[in-house]
């Protein structure tokens, strides 16, 4: 029972793993429509908390509930290798977020690059949930400040004329299932655990399209659209005075930083997932073989396409966490 999460750990939790995809992946989409798809997801999370906050008990404890102990067992697996977020599952969705490591820097670093974060995860999840939750709580921190200071330093460029809606309702659909990455904390979240309504759903509905709109209207829409990373070029051309420039390299360690709070959230969830749902033991002391298999996955996923991750993000995150909730809640009131 010590290694809990509080509320609060959870809210900063989330908001440090949503950081990735709102920075690599939607900044450089149709603002309004990665506002649109961000907000629904917060309301899909917020919905989802709901169910849990009322069954009492961690989603991969409803999945033996609702599906009873084989059942569990082939969801909870599936789950694991298959979980969440910009490339959903967790063994896969590991292996993808390592390998967008690479692009949190200009200069290729090699294809042992994804190793870095994968390591960290891994040392941070070793020391259980709420010890990896206290460390994503002071990452919170510092990714409000540091992207704090970009957005500051983007407010003179930005032009009015460039601040119009473009995009289309792709970027709606990418923008909704990559933004419910907080649901993963619905792995580990127990009684009394789980946060409720509050400024972080806000925060979680808003802040992707906001990164999106900073990049249009400082860029421009046609320009913003045709570059992998736009948040990272809008860096380069930010200084404070002339004096503080360089701010590339702020952008690449909140990036990073991001990066690691995911991964460790994913191995934490696939660890809880297989110690309920496969038996005792099986998340024991598992978290750096789970990063192994995730570096070794990672030279694969880059090459699959977008629409891979985003078909299982909506479904490991989305609709199998909804019907679980929904039938363990059934199953508990006909008791």
């Amino acid at each position: 029972m010590q290694d809990k999460l509080t509320p609060r750990q959870s809210r900063a939790w989330g908001l440090c793993a949503l950081s990735v995809p709102a920075a690599m992946a939607l900044a450089g989409r149709g603002w309004l429509w990665v506002l649109a798809g961000s907000a629904a997801a917060s309301g899909i999370v917020l919905f989802l908390q709901t169910l849990q906050r009322r069954s009492g008990q961690s989603l991969p404890e409803q999945m033996v509930r609702a599906f009873g102990q084989h059942g569990g067992q082939i969801v909870g697996a599936a789950v694991c290798l298959w979980l969440p977020e910009l490339e959903p599952g967790t063994l896969l969705a590991a292996s993808g977020a390592a390998a967008a490591s690479q692009i949190a820097f200009e200069d290729d670093l090699g294809p042992l690059a994804p190793a870095v974060p994968l390591l960290l995860a891994a040392l941070a999840s070793r020391k259980g949930q709420a010890a990896a939750a206290r460390v994503s709580g002071v990452l919170a921190l510092c990714l409000a400040l540091l992207y704090s200071i970009i957005a500051l330093a983007s407010l003179r460029h930005v032009q009015a004329a460039w601040c119009q809606p473009w995009g289309s309702a792709a970027d709606a659909g990418l923008s909704l299932c990559l933004c419910l990455t907080p649901a993963c904390l619905l792995f580990l979240d127990g009684p009394g655990q789980t946060p409720r309504p509050g400024w972080s759903a806000l925060a979680a509905a808003v802040l992707p399209g906001a990164a999106a709109l900073l990049c249009s209207a400082c860029l421009s829409p046609a320009w913003t659209a045709q570059l992998p990373q736009p948040l990272y070029t809008l860096t380069k051309s930010l200084s404070v005075l002339s004096v503080m420039q360089r701010f590339e390299l702020l952008l690449s360690t909140a990036q990073l930083l991001g990066l690691v709070s995911l991964l460790t959230l994913l191995v934490c969830a696939a660890a809880r997932t297989a110690e309920v749902c496969l038996g005792a033991g099986w998340g024991e002391k598992k978290e750096g073989i789970f990063c192994l298999l995730a570096f070794g996955v990672s030279f694969l996923t880059q090459r699959l396409p977008t629409a891979v991750w985003v078909v299982g993000a909506a479904t490991f995150w989305g609709v199998i966490p909804i019907l679980t909730q929904v039938i363990g809640n059934i199953k508990k009131n006909e008791k």
